[in-house]
This record gives C-alpha cells, sequence and structure tokens, in this order.
C-alpha cells in the first residue's frame, strides 16, 4: 500500500498534531466523556464494502472533502482527490480488505474508531495487517472520517531483498540517460519487482556503473532480466553483459 499526494509545512503539522490530539483526548475520555458507538463501530463493513466492491466513490464519500490520510512511510496527504488516489490504486491492484473494529465511542459531532486491518492480493494471500485510528465528524451527511491513520504490523523491510548490479557499459552518458527523466529504467523496474533504486558511477572509471535495487519480487524481477525485453533494455542502454556481476543481500 503503497504506496501519492502530500502536504507539508508548519500549519500542516500544527493540524496534524491537532487531529491527533483530538484522538487522544476521545480515547482517554472514552468511559466518562463519551459513549460507545456501534454505528462507528459497522463502519468498516461499509468501509470494506467500497474497497472490495471496487466502488471507491462509495469509499470517498464515507470521508469529509478536506480529510487528512496519514499512511505509514508517507507524507500526510489531504481532500477527496487523495482519498481516490490513495484507495483508488489500491481496487486497481485488485487489493482486498478485512476491517476489525476494536473500539468506536462519540461525544457529541466527534468521534473516534480503532481498529485493525489484514490486506489481501488477488491470489487472496495476506500481505499486510497493522492497525488504524480515525477521528469522525458528524455533518449534513452523516458520520464522515476526518483524520485516517494506519500503519503496518510488519518491519519496514519486510519481504525485501537488496540486489547491487556493477557492470560496464559501452557510453555512460547513454547509460546515464536512461535512469532519469520520464519513462526511465525505474518506471520499467517498478513494473517487474522492484522498489527503490539507487544508481551509482566509478569516480575513476566513467564506464563503472551501478544499481542498487530494493526488489520486492524476486522471481518477478529474475523473469524480466532473462526475457527478451530485459535483453533488449540492456543492449540499448550499452551494458556490457561479460562484466555484469549480480549480488543479492545476506540476511
Amino acid at each position: 500500500m503503497r504506496n501519492l499526494k502530500h502536504v507539508i509545512g508548519d500549519l500542516t503539522r500544527e493540524v496534524q498534531i491537532v487531529a491527533i490530539l483530538a484522538i487522544v483526548v476521545l480515547a482517554a475520555c472514552a468511559p466518562q466523556g463519551a459513549q460507545p458507538s456501534p454505528e462507528l463501530a459497522a463502519m468498516s463493513e461499509r468501509w470494506e464494502e467500497g474497497l472490495n466492491g471496487g466502488d471507491i466513490e462509495m469509499l470517498a464519500s464515507m470521508y469529509t472533502a478536506d480529510a487528512q490520510l496519514m499512511p505509514p512511510n508517507s507524507q500526510m496527504m489531504q481532500g477527496s482527490d487523495a482519498v481516490r488516489a490513495e484507495f483508488g490504486e489500491m481496487i486497481e491492484d485488485g487489493f482486498t480488505a478485512d476491517l476489525e473494529s476494536l473500539d468506536a465511542a462519540v461525544s457529541g459531532d466527534l468521534g473516534y474508531r480503532v481498529g485493525t486491518y489484514t490486506i489481501f492480493a488477488p491470489d487472496d494471500s495476506a500481505v499486510d495487517t497493522g492497525k488504524y485510528i480515525e477521528l469522525w465528524r458528524k455533518t449534513a451527511a452523516g458520520w464522515q472520517i476526518t483524520h485516517d491513520i494506519w500503519n503496518s504490523d510488519l518491519a519496514a523491510d519486510a519481504g525485501k531483498t537488496y540486489v547491487n548490479f556493477t557492470h560496464k557499459v559501452k557510453d555512460p552518458d547513454v547509460w546515464l540517460a536512461a535512469w532519469t527523466g520520464p519513462n526511465s529504467r525505474r518506471e520499467m523496474f517498478a513494473e517487474n519487482g522492484a522498489g527503490e533504486i539507487k544508481v551509482f558511477q566509478a569516480p575513476d572509471d566513467p564506464k563503472r556503473v551501478g544499481l542498487l535495487v530494493e526488489v520486492t519480487d524476486m522471481d518477478a524481477m529474475m523473469a524480466w532480466l532473462n526475457s527478451p525485453e530485459g535483453a533488449a533494455a540492456k543492449a540499448e542502454d550499452g551494458v556490457i553483459d561479460s562484466s555484469l556481476i549480480f549480488m543479492t543481500e545476506v540476511k
């Protein structure tokens, strides 16, 4: 889940702090100042219906127009377009979710919900588990989410392996150009099992270059590298195959 649109700056940080404090205050005073809310607890089923049924507009309607999303390992995002982008991408990729409400309470027109989630890949395998906390507000449209925070239970590098490629190239300028700008090799690698990529060049030998690749799907990566498409990309970039050294992370 990956993982889009970000809101930054002092004002954003202040709003985020206020939102988190509001959630903490509501949660802390739940036994006295807030009342348990079966209505909010049941919203997990509606959220699931939107995501699992591929209805991004239904999902977006559960959030206020200025809702703030606080996903893991990313900056805060805001607004209906951010909701559509974040969860629409999950729908397009075929992911589904199972949510469980652990605690939900309201006090006046404010409420909160705390729970856990499991994300499933298209083959129904569980790819992530975690927890979430939401701040809700009662509006003219009913109860809507104003702030949504979630974090994975998995380690940050779970399921990832770092791979190091070093090799020589015929023309370093041609090779470097292939790794910058639009439609670069980064996009092609991302479509075939790669995450973050760092590009290197030897200062004493410009034709000696390298990549440090965060691989999330080793089978997909190797299949592409050994495919005619992968071979064509190497030839186009001037990679000298005989110089290629391939090393994987030792865990």
